[in-house]
């Protein structure tokens, strides 16, 4: 199935809240009752932990975004999973959640996302999840594709380097910007190297580096038989020449307890 996003349909599913201005003298967003996670546009991700937590909150995280103009963006508050870590020690956990219950779509003022999760793979982590949302906000694509990061178990099967929400898989953006759906749907680019969005695809490589993944594995683009590698990928990788993989995970990341 395939779609392209019109002006009209965009402005139907986004709606029309405009800007709110985030106080210039606080440096912080201070929720009393919830977890919030801070996400800066230079990429830094803060974790606010309150004295006191309402008890109906506490197994939800709320997510803000600060834009470079220092304007707020409530990204909503989203239940948290927590699940025996994959393969790890007995009784530690990792706190997952499910993109399927992120709204898929956001806007506000020329600050905006649209993206499809077209996986069984459906879950990040509460970090992983302030880095998406970052790096979608920092490029304001609406069409990201995303091909999964890992089960509700926090396995990956039938990959085995997507567990705990840390790694993912995107579909490389196409230059007509159509959304691709369904399985075998993902742009092949030694097939159809045309057809990739280079300047757009990196731009995307970069926002995914500076909020965390600092490895990413992928395919080389030949065009006019002038064969180039897209950023941050040093060689290519077999069988990702129709998606982009993002691992080692190392976000500018700080905890902050109130």
């Amino acid at each position: 199935m395939l779609f392209k996003i019109t002006k009209i349909e965009i402005d139907t599913i986004f709606g029309a809240k405009r800007d709110s201005i985030y106080p210039k003298k606080s440096r912080s967003i201070k929720n009393k009752s919830i977890v919030t996670y801070q996400i800066y546009h230079d990429g830094r991700i803060h974790k606010i932990i309150p004295k006191t937590i309402t008890k109906e909150l506490k197994n939800k995280y709320k997510y803000i975004y600060l834009d470079e103009k220092g304007k707020k963006h409530d990204l909503g508050n989203y239940t948290i999973y927590k699940t025996q870590k994959y393969k790890g020690p007995k009784g530690e956990t990792v706190n997952l959640i499910n993109l399927e219950e992120v709204p898929k779509s956001y806007k506000k003022g020329k600050k905006q996302y649209h993206f499809n999760i077209d996986s069984p793979r459906s879950y990040v982590n509460e970090k992983t999840l302030a880095s998406f949302f970052g790096a979608m906000l920092d490029v304001s694509f609406l069409d990201i594709g995303c091909n999964g990061f890992s089960h509700k178990d926090g396995s990956s099967k039938p990959s085995k380097s997507h567990i705990n929400g840390n790694n993912g898989d995107f579909k490389y953006l196409r230059v007509d910007k159509i959304l691709e759906c369904g399985s075998g749907t993902s742009l092949n680019i030694s097939r159809a190297p045309d057809s990739l969005d280079y300047a757009r695809q990196n731009k995307w490589n970069d926002a995914l580096y500076k909020f965390g993944w600092k490895k990413m594995l992928g395919w080389t683009y030949t065009v006019k038989k002038k064969t180039k590698y897209l950023h941050h990928i040093s060689h290519k990788t077999r069988n990702h020449h129709h998606h982009l993989h993002v691992q080692k995970y190392e976000p500018h990341f700080k905890e902050i307890k109130e």
